[in-house]
Parts: structure tokens; C-alpha cells; sequence
């Protein structure tokens, strides 16, 4: 590689809200399981958990707020790296020559 170069925004957005959300799908409803089955929901929606009598519509819902983060997460992410590499000065080949000086001449030319 020779230098950092610019990348695509939204790309590096929708990679950053797949991981995200994949790694919502798999640990969310585990840990929703957990404090569940030990009684113990999460303090800020306690009230929400405690209407709906389950509690797995925190399962239902994280996913996709995690997805939303992951998204603006990468956004800015790869925003920044842009604004960064577009800055980065490039090394410039400075070419220096030596001047040819003719010999005096030790001679008496005159």
C-alpha cells in the first residue's frame, strides 16, 4: 500500500450496523434471558418490562437500536479517516545537483 487513501462512507456505515446488529441478535436475547429468569430487567425499562410480562420485546427492539448505532458509528468513523487521509502530505522527491566548479589551475597562465 503505497499511502492512506479515502473510503467509501457509507459503505464502511452499512458494514459497521451489520456487525453490529449480528452481534445484538446473538448476545441481546441470551442477556434479556438471563436477567429475566433471575428477576432482575434492566433499571431503565424496568417499567416496560414489567407491562408487557415477558420482557423479550428488549430482545425484539436492541437489534435494531444497535443496527441505528452501528451505522452512525461507522459513518463517522470512516468521515474521520477521510478527513485524515485527504490531509496527509505526501513525501516529495527533492532532487538537489551539484554545480560542476572547474579546477583552478595551479599554472601561471599568464
Amino acid at each position: 500500500m503505497k499511502g492512506t487513501q479515502p473510503i467509501s462512507v457509507f459503505l464502511v456505515a452499512m458494514v459497521s450496523a451489520t456487525l453490529h446488529g449480528a452481534a445484538a441478535v446473538v448476545f441481546v436475547p441470551i442477556l434479556s434471558f438471563l436477567l429475566l429468569s433471575w428477576g432482575a430487567a434492566p433499571v431503565q425499562l424496568s417499567s416496560t418490562v414489567a407491562a408487557t410480562g415477558n420482557g423479550m420485546v428488549f430482545a425484539v427492539i436492541a437489534p435494531l437500536c444497535c443496527a441505528v448505532f452501528g451505522f452512525f458509528a461507522g459513518a463517522f468513523a470512516a468521515f474521520t479517516h477521510n478527513v485524515f487521509a485527504k490531509d496527509h502530505p505526501r513525501p516529495a522527491v527533492v532532487v538537489q545537483e551539484e554545480m560542476l566548479v572547474p579546477g583552478a589551475s595551479l599554472s601561471n597562465a599568464a
